[in-house]
This record gives C-alpha cells, structure tokens and sequence, in this order.
C-alpha cells in the first residue's frame, strides 16, 4: 500500500513537471509579430470590374512563426486582405480562394519557441508530439481500422478540437470584417462537420481533408468539402471523401463549386456539380519548381480516367499534366467559364512551396510562375 501511494506520489509531481516544462518559453511577442508586407508587384490582376464580382486568390508566404497562435496567423492573412482592398480588388461579390492545408499547420500553435525555429519538419512535429505526448498516445492508440501511417494520425487528431474552433474562428472573422466569400484552403480533421450553432465540429474517428467556405456573413456555407481523391503520401493517414458529394455553392457573384487539388483531376468529381455554376475554386498544395518541370509520373493514388493518355506518362512534365487534366480543361467540359487553382507558397522547416496560381478565363488558362517570399495576391475579375 505505501509502495502504491508512493508511486502515485511520484506520477502526479512527474506529469505536474512535465506540464510546467510544455508551457514554459511561449513568447508574449509572438502576439504582437509583425505581419507580412505585400509588395506592389505582388499584386496582379485580369481583367475589369463589371460589378459581376471577381476571384481572389490569397497566397501568403507562410512560415512556421505565422502558425504560433490565432492572432499571428490571423492578422499575417489580414495584412493580404487590407493589400487587395487598398487597390479595389474587395467586393461585396468578391470569392477569396486560400492553399490547401493552410488550416493544418496549427498543429504547432502554441509552442515553445524553439520548435517555430527548427531547420526541419520531422524535428519539428517531434517537439509538438513531446510538447503533447498524452494527447498524442490517446490519438495513436484510438486509430481507426484501415489507418496505415498511425503517427501522422495521432499527430493530426491530437489537438484537433484546439486547430478546429482556431481555424473556425480566423475565417468567420475574416469573411465578416471584409464582408466576402472565402474558400478556406483546406484543414485536416477527424469527421468533421456542421453544429447546430453552425460552427465547425469535430468527432472521434477517421481523418478527411476538408474545405469550408465562409459566406459574407462570417457563416460556414455547407456542404463540407472532403477530398475525394486523396494522393499516395495522404492515404495512410486521411479518409476518401464521397464521391457524390455536391460541392456548390451560391455566392453572390454566381454559383461556386471547390475541389481540393487532385480532385480536379477527376471526372467524377464534376459530375454532381450541375450546368450552372459560374466558377470554380481549387485550393492545392503543389511542390517545389523542380517536380513541376519533371517528367509527369502519372496520376497519384488512384487509376487514371479512361480519358486520359498513358502514353504522356514521362513523356510531358508535371506541369504541362496539370494544363492538360486538371481543372483547366475538366472545368470547360463541365460548362464553367472562371476558376483559380490557388497553390501554398513559403517555407515550413525547410518544406519550400513554391506556389503558383492556375487561372482560367472561359477557355484562356493561364499559368503564373512561382513565388516563394513575398506572398501574392491573383485577382480576376468576372464578367
């Protein structure tokens, strides 16, 4: 009996150090860290303001430090936000689109400061998993059946209520304060979905890639976007979304549809969107300049549809696939005349996007070449 009182003794002062030791070192300044300046020439916009409304992409050049907390992240985002407005480019029609992943990096919010200053992202997510180890164990221990690459769940799910209402709550206000629609890029969570408060939820169970769009209310506007397709490198550990999903939405500039990156690569993923929608929003994460000019290796994580040809394999890059089979010429054969294909820019411990924007203009489609430390702002005016 002393021995068991002993050890419980020694267990509660052990978890009491260990707690005192993860919320020791987190930098008040980092609350009050200077936002990113959007250059002039980071700026570019097509065509002209026929009070129809335009698309707006957002690619701000993140790194680890915009993800220490709500604040930091949120007003980095903002200061992208205030550039378009000062040059005309917000309207009460405007569709802001955002990266894919950019809601899950909050994995790390609220660290010590040597993690936001790690030279690599397996040192890094080490920290964040030590700084939480029990969260973690409970993640890991309570993986759904089928989940392959355990760790990168646990390390997902393990703050997934914290990264979730934070996520919920930087968009709300963004839409609010400038009063647009916003395509939020994409946040990794387990089942996800809508309250009845209309705030993002989350259950116990499997990971989905998620989109949530913000109406000019600072709304969530349902459905729920979860990749459909996910790529090799997310099967471990995310979930298939539905296939007959209805990802559409109405905007005030016209009907929306979004697909997360490789979805845009699929047939299937158009063919419950309808014959009206005006325009199309895809958050990607894309890769450095070196894979987009490489000799395409084919599609990712699935078969390719019966359309495409196998003969292109290794024979064009990995940017001219993405021209010939994603959302460019899918979306013309699906009878949607506008979409952005907004890519994650920046630099995550060492993990360097550089970000471009694929613009489609009834049937032009435009490449923009990368940015990797300024951020940009792709708008485009619908007519």
């Amino acid at each position: 009996m002393k021995f068991l009182v002993r050890f419980v003794g020694i267990s509660m002062i052990i978890v009491a150090l260990y707690n005192l030791w993860v919320v020791i070192d987190v930098p008040p300044t980092y609350k009050v860290l200077a936002t990113s300046a959007v250059e002039a020439n980071s700026i570019v916009s097509a065509g002209v303001d026929s009070g129809k409304g335009n698309l707006l992409g957002i690619q701000p050049a993140l790194q680890p430090i915009h993800y220490a907390n709500k604040v930091t992240l949120r007003d980095n985002l903002r200061s992208y936000m205030q550039a378009a407005r000062a040059r005309g480019l917000i309207t009460p029609k405007t569709v802001v689109v955002f990266p894919e992943y950019i809601g899950s990096w909050l994995v790390a919010m609220e660290q010590k400061s040597n993690v936001y200053e790690k030279a690599n992202l397996t040192d890094a997510m080490t920290a964040v998993i030590t700084a939480n180890l029990f969260k973690f164990l409970v993640a890991y221990m309570t993986v759904p059946d089928g989940v392959t690459e355990k760790d990168k769940y646990a390390a997902f799910a393990m703050k997934a209520k914290q990264i979730a209402e934070t996520y919920d709550e930087i968009f709300s206000e963004l839409a609010s304060e400038f009063k647009v629609t916003i395509v939020a890029g994409s946040i990794v969570l387990p089942e996800p979905s809508i309250n009845e408060m209309g705030k993002l939820k989350i259950a116990r169970g499997k990971l989905y890639n998620t989109s949530v769009v913000y109406n000019p209310e600072g709304k969530i506007q349902g459905p729920l976007v979860k990749k459909i397709f996910p790529i090799n490198e997310e099967a471990g550990f995310t979930t298939s979304g539905d296939v007959a999903q209805v990802p559409v939405f109405n905007t005030p500039s016209g009907k929306l549809a979004v697909l997360i990156c490789a979805d845009s690569w699929y047939p299937a993923a158009y063919a419950k969107l309808g014959t009206d929608v005006k325009m199309i929003a895809v958050p990607s994460l894309g890769a450095v300049d070196s894979v987009w000019n490489a000799p395409w290796n084919g599609y990712n994580g699935f078969k390719a549809p019966n359309d495409v040809d196998t003969t292109d394999y290794k024979k064009i890059t990995e940017g001219e696939a993405w021209q010939k089979y994603s959302m460019g010429p899918r979306s013309v054969n699906a009878g949607i005349a506008y979409g952005m294909n907004v890519f994650f820019t920046g630099n995550m411990w060492g993990k360097k996007a550089e970000g471009r924007v694929i613009v489609l203009d009834k049937n032009d489609l435009t490449v923009l070449s990368p940015t990797t430390t300024t951020g940009r702002i792709v708008n485009q005016w619908l007519q």
